[in-house]
């Protein structure tokens, strides 16, 4: 049996009106990264026009916006999301969430210079969409770990009053490369590890290359379109592209370098490409290239298939079948403490943050494996305070625990079923353990 690396940054909607009324108990304000999106408040975000950046439960109801918003569900199916299943076991709580990206969602968590009540607008992103008064978020989602540069930049903002960063993987998931197809009958992509390589490092640049598959016939131009903000999927997406690419099939050993930046992580290959576009968010991603004859991308497959885009296969897996055995078992020794996430490199967390506080930042190991599945896959995580939660400490601890939920020695399994593509993460039980632990004990 073969293994692959698991690269984890290292996978009804309307346009509303929404009136002033009162809080409830605890109304939890978050958002951050996109990849996890369909899971955790699914696809109603789609039938907006403009496509709303934020979703969130129909109890809350506060701060008024005038801009688009999603109401927590699925058009098709009858998969419950996360954060809405989370409003049904804890009625007085609920959970708004707003699509930044992973990058500006560490920005928000740090204050660093965007604040958790700015505007969660499809117009142009300045928070999260809290409350007034509130600028800092009471959760984040990111694909992109906690960096040194990140938690430098808490210590000097956050550290007094928050103490430490939580920050507790959650999901996996499979990154898909959507494309669109051709003039010429481009129709279905399957492709390897060495053309995966090739293509977005800018070396095949037409699909009527003779190193492909099932080269087309006549020029067709490969447009390649990638992430324009700080991204958790573009980290996972080019720890892939580093690992597996760096080094083989006539590429430096330096070639790509894992960024939650494509722009920077693929400034090599950049200069390569016949055409590309820069787009905002996952949705952007796919949007675009359903729409660029002869296009290639990469996104969470559960927006991939939303939006009804074709997508290739890699080393002969289908990213729809991702997750469909259940929760993926990691091993308890990759669940690593007191870590953050440069670049490949792992590193301790600054030395000025006490034990144990330092020990709540979790990160799975970037040598993480999964047995025989596809290969482009990425962890996402949920990150808090673990200080200065005040009276919404429990309600935070049980949004964490969702994604834990107590699994009885027989199925099925009490929580919501994930969209397609995508895991939990505790198939083992000390790795579930350890965790949940975390949860227990930083978040106060």
């Amino acid at each position: 049996m073969h293994r692959n690396k698991l690269h984890v940054g290292l996978l009804a909607a309307t346009a509303v009106l929404v009136f002033a009324g009162s809080a409830n108990a605890a109304d939890l304000y978050g958002g951050g990264a996109t990849f996890p999106a369909p899971a955790y408040v699914g696809d109603f975000y789609n039938g907006t026009s403009p496509v709303a950046k934020l979703s969130r439960d129909s109890a809350i109801t506060l701060p008024a916006v005038s801009f688009s918003v999603a109401g927590l569900g699925n058009s098709t199916g009858t998969k419950i999301p996360v954060f809405k299943d989370y409003h049904t076991r804890y009625s007085a709580d609920a959970v708004s969430y707003c699509q930044t990206g992973s990058g500006t969602g560490k920005k928000i968590l740090n204050n660093d210079g965007v604040f958790a009540n700015g505007d969660c607008s499809p117009a142009g992103i300045t928070g999260f969409s809290a409350i007034s008064g509130q600028s800092a978020p009471d959760f984040i989602g990111t694909d992109a770990p906690i960096a040194t540069a990140d938690y430098n930049t808490f210590i000097a903002n956050m550290a007094s009053t928050r103490t430490a960063i939580v920050q507790i993987p959650v999901l996996a998931g499979a990154i898909a490369l959507p494309f669109k197809d051709t003039v010429g009958g481009l129709t279905s992509v399957a492709l390897n590890t060495e053309q995966v390589c090739r293509i977005f490092a800018g070396d095949i640049k037409n699909w009527n290359d003779s190193r492909l598959t099932s080269p087309v016939a006549g020029s067709h131009p490969i447009t390649i379109v990638y992430r324009s903000e700080g991204s958790g999927t573009s980290f996972a997406f080019t720890s892939y592209l580093a690992a597996q690419c760096n080094g083989k099939f006539g590429l430096a050993a330096d070639f790509f370098k894992p960024n939650q930046s494509y722009a920077t992580a693929a400034a090599s290959a950049l200069p390569n490409y016949s055409a590309s576009s820069a787009q905002a968010g996952n949705n952007g991603v796919v949007s675009k290239v359903k729409t660029t004859t002869d296009a290639i991308g990469y996104a969470d497959i559960a927006e991939v298939l939303s939006q009804g885009v074709m997508y290739a296969s890699v080393n002969g897996y289908d990213p729809a079948t991702f997750g469909s055995a259940g929760p993926v078992s990691l091993a308890p020794a990759s669940l690593l403490q007191a870590k953050v996430l440069d670049g490949a490199t792992v590193n301790d967390v600054p030395a000025s943050v006490a034990a144990p506080a330092r020990n709540c930042t979790r990160l799975v190991a970037p040598t993480a494996t999964i047995s025989a599945a596809y290969p482009i896959a990425a962890v996402t995580y949920l990150a808090a305070y673990n200080a200065g939660n005040g009276t919404k400490a429990t309600a935070i601890k049980n949004l964490f625990k969702q994604f834990y939920g107590p699994i009885p020695a027989t199925n099925p399994d009490p929580r919501v079923a994930l969209p397609t593509g995508y895991a939990y993460i505790d198939g083992n039980t000390l790795f579930r353990s350890s965790a949940v632990g975390s949860i227990n004990s930083c978040i106060n």
